[in-house]
């Protein structure tokens, strides 16, 4: 049967829309399920590749002797037909080569995640076993977890910050669970402490041990409630143990907090580490362990108990450091330690001697509301920002002597029931008193104000009511006050106010009490002077020869 051109094309045509409707029907019906798009494709294209070999030579009037074009054209159709499935073939084995790759990649991602979470759980385990070591490596495989999951390029960072807050956060209630032999040691070194005070002998006791001797008399008011450890060496030995492993916690990181440099003096470089984005959550934890010379992410000590002489010495603590409402039961020592960001000492109480001597507060410094029971100790310390001891209770010595205040410092309402010495201190800006109490002698010679004189007295913006900075009217052969500032310093003006026949020099507006006036049910001074007038105006009065 001969083929004329016209029916040629009428059978292409016929092809081509045939070819057409099964790709349709294989990409949107339910055959799609059955029948995969690659043998589909492959399939039409096989069929149309041969039916165009055939039917377009005819089609076009080729003729198919040695000399015509439609034996070429023919030859040329299937060439290109079977390198357009080969083309085809190879992208569908090169498809079906990563998808095996990408999922033994995500199998293999799925056996690391898991094996990970292995390590996690049975390192959270370790943590509660009875013996030191086994603790320690349990500490040690989840800081090791810890950089796995930041170095883990298959997450993004949002998800690595994710997975390694999680143990962080694991590590933190490890450090805020309780130790009942902490509690056990500090009350038999107590007792210790009171058997040698009352050994010394009441007479032979300094003012600082002398209070602290009726501390401890207080505390131990009935001696058979006292019961000494029955074995106080082993004890020792698993609390020194205990202290080891925890610390740890800290150093570990410290090694992946940030790193800082000082360029020039007053200038501080913090390079963010590893770690440096974490939450550090220290809260009510129990601190029996030095912590010097270490570096402190953003951490949060709010109302924790500090045990033993705790030292921060050399410490530096980065970004904001959070001791809020915490009890030091011991020595605090915070001697050269720096606080690049804010420092919130804000309730915080200290039972024992608080030795803040040159420490840096690169921000500002909050020791609102604190209680210092015994001696503090502020020499030499740096404030670069504010400084706000309002309503601080100092119950002994302290000393500010050569400390530095950058900016405002505020002592207002502030209470120093001992000496209170800011000897050659500098001032730079604002420095307010305002209804600070002062006890005992207050020590002001060689100070340096810069910018503004201190403010002793305030009026109040919504009353006629003056808050005034008091003075005790003290008695005695030494000097009571010190108001002789450094010679190129703003002056304290000083006025004169008398209590008790005495009279004093004391800043302007500022009043005199007695300190053995006391009344317990008014929470009051009884006996107060009038405010002090100032010298050209107050009338002739007596030397006071105690000064």
């Amino acid at each position: 049967m001969h083929l004329e051109p016209t029916g040629a094309w009428w059978l292409l045509g016929v092809c081509a829309a045939l070819v057409v409707a099964f790709l349709l029907t294989a990409h949107f019906t339910k055959l799609k399920t059955k029948l995969p798009r690659f043998y589909s494709w492959i399939g039409a294209l096989a069929i149309f590749g041969g039916a165009l070999a055939f039917l377009l030579p005819i089609a076009l009037n080729s003729g198919f002797g040695k000399d015509d074009d439609g034996r070429v054209l023919r030859q040329l159709i299937l060439y290109a037909t079977g390198g357009l499935l080969g083309v085809i073939t190879l992208g569908e084995t090169h498809r079906k080569n990563n998808q095996e790759k990408q999922k033994n990649e995500n199998d293999h991602t799925r056996q690391v995640y898991a094996e990970r979470r292995s390590r996690y759980t049975k390192a959270v385990e370790q943590l509660a076993n009875e013996k030191a070591a086994v603790r320690l490596g349990g500490i040690y495989t989840l800081v090791g977890l810890v950089d796995e999951w930041l170095a883990d390029d298959t997450l993004g960072q949002e998800d690595q910050q994710k997975e390694g807050q999680v143990i962080i956060n694991n590590l933190c209630s490890y450090i805020r669970s309780p130790f009942p032999l902490t509690e056990e040691i500090e009350e038999y070194e107590a007792h210790k402490e009171l058997e040698k005070l009352q050994k010394t002998g009441p007479e032979n006791l300094r003012e600082a041990e002398s209070s602290r001797l009726q501390v401890l008399l207080k505390r131990f008011e009935n001696p058979n409630d006292y019961e000494k450890p029955e074995d106080i060496t082993a004890d020792y030995a698993k609390f020194h143990e205990e202290q080891d492993v925890r610390r740890t916690i800290f150093v570990e990181m410290g090694k992946r907090s940030s790193v800082i440099s000082n360029k020039m003096e007053g200038d501080v470089t913090v390079t963010p580490g590893p770690w440096s984005d974490f939450d550090f959550d220290f809260s009510r934890a129990p601190i029996f362990y030095p912590l010097n010379n270490l570096t402190i992410e953003k951490p949060n000590f709010s109302s924790g108990r500090f045990y033993g002489g705790i030292s921060f010495l050399q410490t530096t603590f980065v970004r904001k450091a959070d001791f809020s409402e915490a009890i030091f039961i011991q020595h605090a020592d915070f001697a050269g330690t720096t606080f690049i960001q804010h420092a919130d000492f804000a309730g915080t109480t200290f039972i024992q001697h608080a030795d803040f001597t040159e420490t840096v507060f690169t921000h500002e410094a909050r020791f609102g509301k604190a209680t210092f029971i015994q001696t503090a100790d502020f020499r030499v310390a740096v404030f670069t920002q504010n400084a706000r001891f309002s309503m601080t209770t100092f119950t002994q010595e302290v000393r500010f002597g050569e400390a530095t205040f950058t900016k405002n410092a505020n002592f207002s309402w502030a209470i120093f029931t001992q000496d209170v010495s800011f000897r050659k201190t500098t001032f730079a800006q604002k420095a307010v008193f305002k209804s600070a109490t002062f006890t005992q002698s207050a020590y002001f010679n060689e100070t340096i104000f810069k910018e503004n004189s201190p403010k002793f007295v305030y009026p109040s913006k919504v009353s006629d009511r003056i808050f005034s900075a008091r003075f005790a009217a003290l008695s005695g052969i030494r000097r009571a006050h010190d108001f002789t500032v450094y010679g190129g310093s703003k002056p304290i003006n000083l006025g004169t106010a008398t209590l008790l026949g005495k009279s004093f020099e004391i800043p302007v507006g500022t009043v005199l009490f007695d300190p053995d006036s006391w009344d317990e049910k008014k929470q009051e001074y009884t006996r107060v002077s009038e405010p002090a007038k100032p010298l050209d105006e107050s009338d002739e009065v007596e030397e006071d020869k105690t000064e």
